[in-house]
């Protein structure tokens, strides 16, 4: 990690639960490893909650926090699978409106689902290559791309931390002289322009990661792939000058977390 905190932690109250670290959860220890799920009293694993954070002084993920806001284009998104839904089901004869609208959202949300876990394997299939553990085709991709663009760099990839700020995260992929990279998967991506994808939040996400590790001038990139087709791999290199206003919004909102969650740091 290239980031650590000046907080302390109670190794008393950790070591009395179990630390897991599967991709399912939100929370970091003071020393920046992932607590996503622990051991409840029935023994069982289960998923950390907030009122589990304040008990063990775990932190939000950045990711937690930008999720307080409204994101469009994926709101979009679900209204359409929606819209697809109820245009593609049959409503049943003796059915009500209610139970047919519950249908859709029920299928809807399927589709999602099925979207985000295909979204989970190509990451994974990335990851594996930054880590040297395979190379598959949106690998190859980006790393050539990285090679061309930001040639002699060592990059780290899967690393987290926790900020002083009182957050953590996992980087997808970063370079210790301060290039943070995060990997999007999309559809349709064929003929689209990378600058029309990204998204306010996409930037706060970035510019989170690189103030939890300390880098005041990053070079931030986001990195799309496409679901469907995983040869084809846009590229987005945001401009200097957003950092600052994406380090003000991230801020904002996580005081704003802090507030409504009543979660002192």
């Amino acid at each position: 990690m290239i980031n650590k905190n000046d907080k302390g932690i109670d190794k008393s109250k950790l070591d009395s639960y179990n630390k897991f670290t599967s991709e399912s959860g939100h929370w970091y220890t003071q020393e920046g490893e992932p607590m996503y799920t622990l051991i409840g009293a029935n023994g069982k694993e289960r998923n950390t909650t907030l009122r589990d954070a304040k008990s063990l002084g775990l932190v939000p993920s950045v990711t937690t926090i930008i999720g307080m806001v409204a994101k469009p284009a994926l709101e979009n998104w679900k209204i359409t699978q929606a819209i697809k839904s109820a245009a593609t089901l049959d409503i049943g004869d003796e059915e009500s409106l209610d139970s047919f609208v519950y249908r859709c959202k029920a299928d809807a949300k399927q589709i999602g689902s099925k979207a985000a876990k295909e979204g989970t394997k190509i990451h994974a299939e990335i990851e594996k290559g930054f880590l040297g553990r395979g190379k598959s085709k949106p690998y190859k991709i980006i790393q050539e791309w990285l090679d061309k663009n930001f040639p002699d760099e060592e990059w780290i990839a899967e690393d987290s931390f926790c900020a002083n700020q009182g957050y953590g995260g996992k980087i997808d992929l970063y370079s210790e002289s301060g290039i943070f990279i995060d990997f999007k998967t999309k559809d349709n991506l064929e003929g689209k322009d990378p600058s029309k994808l990204v998204y306010d939040d996409h930037g706060m996400q970035l510019s989170a990661y690189a103030q939890g590790c300390n880098v005041d001038d990053p070079e931030r990139v986001s990195i799309f792939v496409d679901r469907a087709d995983t040869s084809i791999v846009l590229c987005h290199i945001w401009d200097k000058e957003t950092h600052a206003k994406h380090k003000k919004m991230f801020n904002s909102i996580l005081e704003y977390w802090k507030l409504v969650k009543n979660y002192e740091w």
